[in-house]
């Protein structure tokens, strides 16, 4: 007994269909042709809208964030293909994160401090500075500041913008040779040449230096 006997016997044979004598015509043949399946897209993060461009889909998904954020679009227009490409796979709240660093890198580049930037600290290259209060807390603290080698306002100034800052004053300050008659009250003299002032007399200097532990009293 063949295969085909036996399989017929079981109920398992395929039934096959009659085929119309239209089959082989054009016409026939073009109805029956199975559509083309359209691309797949490609996977869309949360709150993105589905695009064959996935660099056009993260520009459209930071501007949404922008928005609601009621942060200024240009932030994410001016951002290059790179940057865009940089950004696949991340999720909405490190998209926001993103676009937060890139309004506080503008607004310090324009001479303003960031709105969350409240704490006050001291950078060895730009002097007193404000910053995150994150960011403070985790720096050392010499001389009643938190100290660090390098912050988010080093690259203003080395493009020689203006750095808002801090109030200071002269009384531990490296640069100030206290009054010889009234150390502790009397108007002493700067060393970075910035003027003469009160020991406690608050106001702004980019050059304040805390003293270091090693710096001789």
């Amino acid at each position: 007994m063949t295969l085909a006997a036996i399989l017929e016997q079981a109920g398992l044979a395929p039934v096959a269909p009659a085929v119309s004598r239209q089959a082989g015509a054009a016409p026939a043949l073009a109805l029956q042709r199975v559509p083309v399946a359209p691309a797949v897209p490609v996977q869309k993060q949360e709150g993105v809208a589905e695009t064959a461009d996935p660099l056009h889909a993260i520009r459209v998904h930071l501007l949404a964030l922008a928005a609601a954020e009621g942060m200024d679009a240009a932030h994410v227009h001016r951002l290059r293909d790179a940057d865009l490409a940089a950004c696949i796979g991340l999720d909405a709240r490190q998209l926001a994160a993103y676009l937060g660093m890139l309004r506080d890198t503008a607004d310090r580049r324009a001479g303003r401090v960031p709105l969350d930037d409240t704490a006050a600290i001291h950078c060895e290259q730009c002097g007193p500075i404000w910053v995150n209060p994150d960011i403070a807390e985790v720096l050392p603290v010499v001389g009643g500041w938190p100290r660090a080698l390098g912050c988010p306002w080093c690259f203003v100034r080395k493009a020689g913008g203006y750095i808002p800052r801090p109030c200071v004053t002269c009384e531990g300050c490296r640069h100030f040779a206290p009054d010889t008659l009234n150390p502790e009250a009397g108007m002493g003299t700067c060393g970075a040449g910035k003027g003469m002032h009160w020991p406690m007399a608050r106001h702004i200097c980019g050059n304040h230096s805390t003293r270091n532990p090693h710096d001789q009293a």
